[in-house]
């Protein structure tokens, strides 16, 4: 029974219009794709094996970019039809371990979005309501297993697009296609993460910046706890 009643509530959760609503829940949310001239990716009428064969190398290097990385702090932007709304973004990873992760709306309602090992909390600071999920059901969790991989097996790389400055990768998690097609975008040269874009079965796109990325400060822990006295 309160399994249902959590699940209620995330539907809820989701009906509303913050962008990692959708790339954690992926609900059918009524966003459209945003994205400037300036970071458009042409696309390339050769098939995905010979995408990925082509791209290997490059594919690699990503996966070990991502690896490495043991802070990340950054601020977002989301963009929609309707309004723009910004927050703050945190990724935590250690070698052999599931990382964190941390969103902070920074807009009113103010919402913290918590990832920390198999749960996802979310809270409503405002209402002083707090729910919790499991993060393996969300595409973002491709972002906190101890080892990210393009080819791991439960993942399906389902397109790559290429520019001059910048390469996009597009997964399905095989076992979670309800889920949506999550996508990671990085500028090439140097090497940096700076978009993410979640497809819902609907085929509307949500796209989320990051700005101002600090890969060197660390990340104190208790920014990846949230209390709960009923929990």
């Amino acid at each position: 029974m309160k399994k249902h009643i959590i699940q209620r509530k995330f539907n809820d959760i989701i009906a509303k219009k913050y962008w990692l609503r959708s790339i954690f829940f992926s609900s059918a949310l009524s966003f459209i794709f945003l994205i400037g001239q300036s970071t458009s990716i042409a696309k390339e009428n050769i098939s995905l094996s010979q995408k990925i064969s082509e791209h290997k190398e490059e594919i690699t290097n990503i996966e070990n970019f991502l690896n490495n990385i043991s802070n990340l702090t950054a601020n977002f932007t989301q963009n929609t039809s309707e309004n723009s709304v910004n927050g703050k973004f945190y990724l935590s990873r250690s070698k052999n371990q599931s990382g964190k992760m941390r969103v902070e709306y920074l807009a009113n309602p103010k919402i913290l979005i918590v990832v920390n090992g198999p749960i996802l909390s979310y809270q409503d600071i405002e209402l002083d309501e707090i729910s919790r999920i499991s993060t393996n059901t969300t595409p973002a969790s491709f972002l906190t297993r101890p080892n990210i991989s393009f080819f791991s097996k439960d993942i399906q790389i389902t397109n790559i697009e290429k520019s001059p400055e910048f390469i996009k990768i597009s997964l399905l998690k095989k076992n979670r296609k309800d889920a949506g097609e999550f996508s990671l975008i990085f500028k090439t040269s140097p090497l940096q993460f700076i978009r993410m874009e979640v497809k819902n079965d609907l085929g509307q796109i949500v796209i989320v910046t990051l700005k101002n990325i600090d890969l060197e400060t660390s990340i104190p822990n208790k920014l990846f706890i949230i209390k709960d006295d009923n929990f």
